[in-house]
């Protein structure tokens, strides 16, 4: 019985192994760097470019998540905007785990070159977060919009209140010059509020 067991145990950590290692290979990708002097600076390189690479993941999923979640009536500038922000604060070595790394060498007459190929993976469980951190930073966006729109409004009728009084009180003496200023401050309320 022992003997059958330990078989058994055996053919299935043999079975398994290249599911798994299947597994971890399908979800990294492999990234080589530039050929360097040193060992160090080729895995510099080769990490830049890994950091490069999910910075470019991330930003065609941003600007889908963006699609996805953002509203019509929301001016495109805007997302435009919350995307290069999100991305410049995202957490890029974080978001990484290496998984294995070769370093290849190449002899020349005038010394030694080296470059490295490291495979990386992200992480599901920040991956995740950071999609929930992005829809966090859009709504937000919405709330700011909506509010700054809300104001444009309120400003636009105070405007519109404040010129006619001062007419009034003028008796028209000044109408065409106050309207002018009137319609200059409310064309840059908005681009005022918005730009902020």
């Amino acid at each position: 019985p022992f003997g059958s067991m330990l078989a058994l145990l055996l053919f299935a950590a043999v079975a398994c192994h290249p599911v798994a290692q299947g597994a971890s290979s399908a979800a990294a990708f492999a990234v080589r760097g530039d050929a360097e002097l040193s060992p160090a600076a080729a895995f510099a390189s080769a990490e830049r470019r890994a950091h490069d690479h999910i910075r470019s993941l991330w930003r065609t999923r941003a600007d889908h998540l963006a699609r996805r979640h953002c509203p019509r009536w929301l001016p495109s500038f805007l997302a435009a905007r919350t995307v290069e922000q999100w991305l410049a604060e995202l957490p890029v070595r974080r978001l990484m785990t290496q998984v294995d790394r070769e370093d290849t060498e190449r002899i020349h007459e005038f010394g030694n070159s080296y470059q490295t190929t490291i495979w990386v993976a992200e992480r599901p469980q920040l991956v995740e977060r950071s999609e929930r951190s992005f829809a966090a930073a859009i709504r937000g966006l919405q709330e700011r919009s909506l509010f700054k729109a809300v104001c444009v409004l309120i400003g636009w009728f105070g405007m519109a209140v404040l010129l006619c009084w001062t007419d009034r009180l003028s008796r028209g003496y000044m109408t065409g010059r106050l309207w002018a200023i009137g319609l200059l401050c409310s064309a840059a309320l908005p681009s005022l509020l918005f730009l902020v």
